[in-house]
């Protein structure tokens, strides 16, 4: 009789295993086999049959890919990939042209922190074009997630570009009046405390761009277009509430893709930046050439 792998959950796995105890979680799709000393291994689609894509991943712990091409070791609390839609499994991505509901975070963290978005007016559309794919916002859309509090150390990079040359929500805001980490309007990069710098690298970043924002120990908030190309520096202890894609406050919106989003909860290290900078520019091939960060 052919053997049967006994299922699970991620939230009901055994209590007591032993060590090489294998099971299949019907909620993640992850096969996990018991390696002792209360750690799981877990393993996915992409792991197993597509080293090819693994390679290309970032990595980190706890995440959908622990050891790749680009391999850093610190988890961020939060990782919106269009690439990976509902946050586990890239071949469940939807056709070219659905509305989204749902992004998936897919960091391993166990706060859930998956975008959503129940009213069909105002979700956005997964897109596939040039090989990339990303989720497209019409000027009205948002995607409302689990507040998450950028109170000290932080660093954040966001993929996008607007279709239009008017103004960009790059792309975390909250819904509450003034608070913003940082956006882009009529020509200027606004910071986390509302302190301006011109814009030298636009106008309106109407093509795609990776943007950089972070705040170091000593309060120090940069924001960063294309790598360690800095153009804006202010000390400020103001916190910052995450808690929506593609919107900040009331009128304010997105316009155009919006690719990838990671969130830590600390300043990574230069060379950290670095291999998520490289990551990016290995993954989209569109972006411009970017600066190491020193």
């Amino acid at each position: 009789m052919p053997t049967t792998i006994p299922t699970t959950t991620s939230t009901s796995r055994p209590s007591s295993p032993s060590i090489g105890d294998a099971y299949f979680e019907t909620d993640t799709r992850r096969f996990i086999i018991y390696k002792g000393s209360s750690v799981w291994n877990e393993f996915f689609y992409d792991t197993e049959y597509d080293t090819t894509f693994v390679s290309s991943q970032l990595a980190y712990p706890n995440g959908l890919f622990t050891s790749s091409d680009y391999t850093i070791t610190t988890q961020p609390e939060i990782h919106f990939d269009a690439t990976i839609l509902d946050g586990s499994d890239a071949g469940s991505n939807p056709s070219s042209g659905s509305s989204v509901s749902t992004w998936g975070n897919r960091s391993g963290k166990a706060t859930d922190y998956d975008a959503t978005q129940a009213t069909g007016s105002s979700q956005p559309t997964y897109t596939e074009s040039n090989g990339e794919k990303y989720v497209n916002f019409d000027g009205g859309d948002v995607l409302d997630f689990t507040s998450y509090s950028l109170s000290g150390a932080f660093t954040m990079v966001a993929v996008c570009n607007t279709n239009v040359d008017a103004n960009i929500m790059v792309p975390i805001g909250t819904n509450t009046s003034g608070q913003y980490i940082m956006w882009e309007y009529q020509g200027k990069m606004y910071g986390i405390s509302g302190n301006v710098t011109d814009n030298t690298y636009g106008p309106h970043y109407n093509s795609i761009q990776q943007f950089w924002a972070t705040r170091n120990g000593s309060s120090v908030h940069k924001i960063y277009v294309q790598g360690g190309n800095e153009i804006l520096s202010v000390t400020t202890t103001a916190s910052r509430p995450a808690s929506r894609i593609g919107n900040l406050y009331t009128t304010l919106y997105h316009t155009g893709p919006i690719y990838e989003i990671i969130i830590w909860g600390s300043d990574l290290s230069t060379t950290e930046k670095n291999t998520v900078r490289n990551y990016l520019n290995n993954k989209y091939s569109n972006l411009p050439t970017s600066t190491a960060f020193s």
